[in-house]
């Protein structure tokens, strides 16, 4: 009876001390804000080649669910500032207008994706743990812009410049990369993550005249993150 006793309790402490050891490596779900600046590679937002474009603000709110070691899968909902700015001749205005398009614009898009993250350089048992951890991932989502857009009607070398209420609405690809650093007495991790939300079918600015280099449309963000844990 001792010895069942003893062996019973030996299997118990065995099997406390794995399942202990499998939580402190495992990470907490995390709920994150950020907040940075932003810029949008688009048809009509600037000459990219001179770094003639408006760098605007984004923010975003993401939840993160731990899967395994590497992975987890986070959903994002944010917003970016869009605009054009005012980087053209007044030949390439009237092109642009006179092809039927805003020459400019400005306004706000909404963004929500689902992208798995894949931690490079986790916490692991038999490790030194990393200071900073590296992760990257890509995946899908849907952005709605809303803006007011800018053209002119011309009739000679005279013009009225119209406004009007536009939107779009489509998919996109986000990639990101980022890494981020734990700070245990904030219970949770601060980080700094760069975007792109790549949309290769819709226009997120209302214009197509292709101007650029690149078909797709592109939503580049650069945020300073902080992840709360919710263990």
């Amino acid at each position: 009876m001792k010895k069942t006793f003893v062996l019973v309790l030996t299997v118990f402490f065995c099997c406390s001390y794995s399942s202990f050891a499998q939580r402190s490596m495992a990470r907490a779900d995390k709920l994150g804000i950020g907040i940075g600046p932003s810029f949008l590679y688009g048809d009509n937002t600037g000459v990219m080649s001179d770094f003639k474009f408006k760098i605007l603000p984004t923010a975003s709110l993401d939840f993160t669910k731990y899967i395994d070691t590497h992975w987890d899968v986070r959903g994002t909902l944010g917003w970016q500032r869009i605009g054009s700015g005012d980087f053209y001749s007044e030949n390439l205005k009237r092109n642009i207008s006179e092809a039927g398009y805003p020459f400019a614009f400005n306004g706000s898009m909404i963004f929500a994706d689902v992208m798995p993250t894949y931690i490079i350089n986790p916490d692991r048992r038999g490790f030194l743990p990393s200071l900073v951890k590296v992760y990257g991932g890509a995946g899908l989502g849907v952005f709605h812009s809303i803006r007011k857009d800018e053209t002119r009607i011309y009739a000679g070398d005279t013009f009225t410049t119209e406004i009007s209420n536009a939107s779009n609405t489509g998919i996109y690809f986000p990639v990101r990369v980022g890494a981020f650093i734990e700070v245990p007495e904030l219970n949770g991790e601060i980080g700094l993550e760069g975007a792109m939300l790549i949309s290769p079918f819709a226009n997120m600015e209302g214009n197509s005249k292709q101007q650029k280099r690149i078909k797709s449309d592109i939503a580049v963000q650069l945020q300073v993150f902080y992840r709360l844990y919710l263990w």
